[in-house]
């Protein structure tokens, strides 16, 4: 019973060097969540303005990121900050995972810019800008062709076509416009690179042209020219080319004889350029066709007509740029499909008497 009570009466009283410790543990822990929740709210209003508001500078180059069939979310992200269009694969997924788009990532290249907010990303990837269209543009198809084609699959008129390709084009002052010295006079017939490509459906006009351009610019580049010669000449030449055969050691043969001619004032005589005038598909066009009075009639005018009379693509103007050398002046094209070369004209008028009857 004693025992009992002397447990009543017992009081715990702490030391007084404990008592000091235990407080200072506790100040000094309390400083330590005050600053680590300072320092994560200030990160994570740091990522959330990148997340939703930060914007790339107007001069930011534009990148082509390609995700491709089986890319998870974790890849992308890793692939995003190893291409600097992302500074944090971590806060990109908890965003994306925030937003909902874990499961919506497509497949395609998308056209990203460094700095992006991850909202703007993610609407891009997510394809929210609208679905994904695909064109063919096959070689040698004209601006009409073209438009045609453009028309047909987009939200876009004939006149708003008309314009993003005419003589006034917004992108008149388009890097490659400007390299191949393209004249003031002429629209960007030949400048667009035939190609399959992908847009959005909401793409404008004006987007697409830019985007066949950027094309022929990566395509073509600015290789080595011959003195005096201009991009506008190659692509010109090479529209011809393209219309005449289809065979790419033809079209290299056919280069030369069509320089060699240029070079002593020898009209080119195409029949391609008969057919681009008259809107034609003949490949005999009549004589009164012949005398069609136009610049682009090569055979009332020595020389390249003003400007290309189709869009060729990376073969023609390969031919244009590096030519087979040969001894040939003239060549015709038989209903197969097989082209005829001749060194001298009275060659070539048999040959046409014998393959073309």
């Amino acid at each position: 019973m004693r025992l009992r009570q002397n447990w009543r009466n017992y009081s715990f009283k702490p030391h007084p060097t404990m008592t000091g410790r235990f407080r200072k543990y506790l100040l000094g822990a309390s400083i330590v969540v005050v600053v680590v929740s300072l320092l994560l709210v200030e990160t994570i209003v740091k990522q959330s303005f990148r997340f939703w508001f930060q914007s790339p500078a107007v001069d930011t180059p534009i990148v082509t990121y390609i995700i491709e069939e089986g890319a998870t979310l974790s890849s992308v992200a890793r692939g995003l900050e190893a291409a600097d269009l992302i500074s944090s694969s971590f806060w990109f997924k908890f965003y994306t995972f925030l937003d909902g788009s874990t499961r919506d990532i497509k497949i395609g290249d998308f056209d990203l810019q460094p700095h992006m907010s991850y909202s703007s990303i993610i609407d891009i990837i997510t394809d929210l800008q609208g679905s994904d269209i695909s064109i063919t543009i096959p070689e040698g198809y004209t601006l009409a062709k073209i438009g045609d084609v453009v028309i047909s699959k987009f939200d876009i008129t004939q006149e708003e076509w008309n314009t993003a390709v005419g003589q006034y084009s917004p992108l008149e002052d388009h890097e490659f416009v400007v390299y191949a010295q393209k004249p003031d006079d002429v629209d960007l017939e030949g400048y667009l690179f035939p190609d399959t490509y992908r847009f959005f459906s909401n793409a404008t006009a004006e987007d697409i042209v830019e985007r066949m351009l950027d094309e022929m610019a990566d395509k073509v580049g600015e290789p080595n020219l011959d003195s005096g010669q201009t991009m506008h000449e190659v692509l010109t030449l090479a529209s011809i080319i393209e219309r005449e055969v289809m065979d790419k050691a033809e079209m290299a043969v056919i280069a030369d004889i069509f320089l060699k001619r240029l070079e002593i004032g020898m009209a080119l005589q195409s029949d391609a350029t008969i057919n681009y005038i008259i809107n034609g598909d003949n490949p005999a066009p009549s004589f009164e066709d012949l005398e069609v009075e136009s610049l682009y009639n090569t055979y009332k005018y020595a020389g390249l007509p003003p400007g290309p009379i189709s869009n060729p693509g990376i073969n023609a103007i390969e031919a244009v740029l590096n030519p087979t050398q040969n001894n040939y002046y003239y060549f015709l094209t038989t209903d197969e499909g097989e082209v005829i070369y001749a060194e001298t004209f009275d060659q070539h008028i048999k040959n046409k008497g014998i393959y073309l009857k």
